[in-house]
C-alpha cells in the first residue's frame, strides 16, 4: 500500500496480516444523514459509521482486535483514509462526521490518519464515541487529547452524551473545546414519554447555554420526529430516513 501523504501515514503491508485484511474485506462505511429542519431533500451531512458487511451491524469484535494497538490501528486508519478520501473526491459539497474511539486517542496512527486528511479539513469533523477505553487513556488524557484535535482546526463533537465515557462531566470539561452534543434515544426505551422529554430538554438546556448544537440520534418514526421535533430540536438523525443512506462497499 502506498503512503498516504508525504509525513502521514506510513505504508502498511496488509498481506502479512492475514487476518488484519480479512477483518477489513468485510467491513464498509455507512453514511447516516443528519436532517435539519425535517427536510431531507437537500442532505449534505453525514455521520461516517462504520459496519459488518454480512449483517451491517457495528462489528464490535473485529473493531476491538483492530483497536488493540497502534499497529492495529494504522491499519484500520489506512483503510478508513482511501475510503473516506475516494468519497470526499466525488463528492466534494459533503460533509462527514468521523467517530474516534476514546482508545485510538492513545495512538500516534490515529493522529497520523487526522494529519494525512487535513485537505479535506472543510468536509470533516470529529465525533468522540462513550467507549471507556481499556487502557492508556483515561479521563484527563482524554481532555488532553481533544485540545490536541482542536488544534489540528478540526471541530469536535461528544457522541451519546450521557453514556460511558461521556458523562455530564466529561461534557462540562470540554464545553469550550467542542462544538456539537449528540443524544442517542437508542438507550433510552424503558423511559416513559415524559421522562424522554424532560432528559431531551435538559441537554437542549445544556446546548444552548454553551452555544452548542444538539443532534438528536435514534429516530426511527414520524411519532418521534415530531416529538423531538415539538421540544425545538432542529437536527435529527436515525433510520426514519433510512433511504437516504449511502454506502460505501
Amino acid at each position: 500500500m502506498e503512503s498516504l501523504v508525504q509525513g502521514g501515514i506510513t505504508p502498511v503491508n496488509i498481506k502479512n496480516n492475514e487476518c488484519s485484511k480479512s477483518l477489513l474485506n468485510n467491513l464498509f462505511f455507512c453514511l447516516q444523514p443528519i436532517i435539519r429542519n425535517g427536510d431531507d431533500s437537500n442532505i449534505n451531512e453525514y455521520e461516517l459509521l462504520l459496519r459488518r458487511k454480512k449483517d451491517q451491524k457495528f462489528p464490535e469484535v473485529e473493531f476491538e482486535y483492530l483497536s488493540q494497538n497502534n499497529n492495529r490501528n494504522e491499519l484500520l486508519m489506512a483503510w478508513s483514509y482511501r475510503e473516506i478520501q475516494k468519497f470526499l473526491e466525488l463528492n466534494t459539497q459533503c460533509l462527514l462526521w468521523i467517530n474516534i474511539n476514546p482508545q485510538q486517542l492513545s495512538f500516534n496512527s490515529t493522529y497520523l490518519f487526522l494529519k494525512s486528511l487535513k485537505k479535506f479539513r472543510k468536509n470533516i469533523k470529529i465525533e468522540i464515541t462513550e467507549q471507556i477505553p481499556d487502557k492508556g487513556v483515561d479521563k484527563s488524557t482524554s481532555l488532553s487529547c481533544i485540545r490536541k484535535i482542536r488544534e489540528m482546526e478540526y471541530e469536535v463533537a461528544i457522541d451519546d452524551i450521557g453514556m460511558g465515557l461521556n458523562t455530564l462531566s466529561f461534557v462540562l470539561e470540554n464545553i469550550t473545546q467542542i462544538s456539537r452534543l449528540k443524544l442517542s434515544l437508542v438507550s433510552l426505551r424503558l423511559l416513559n414519554q415524559e421522562e424522554l422529554i424532560l432528559l431531551i430538554k435538559f441537554w437542549k438546556l445544556v446546548a444552548n447555554e454553551a452555544k452548542l448544537e444538539l443532534v438528536v440520534e435514534g429516530i426511527d418514526s414520524e411519532e418521534l420526529r415530531v416529538l423531538v421535533s415539538n421540544i425545538g430540536i432542529t437536527m435529527q438523525q436515525g433510520f426514519l430516513w433510512e433511504n437516504e443512506f449511502k454506502y460505501l462497499y
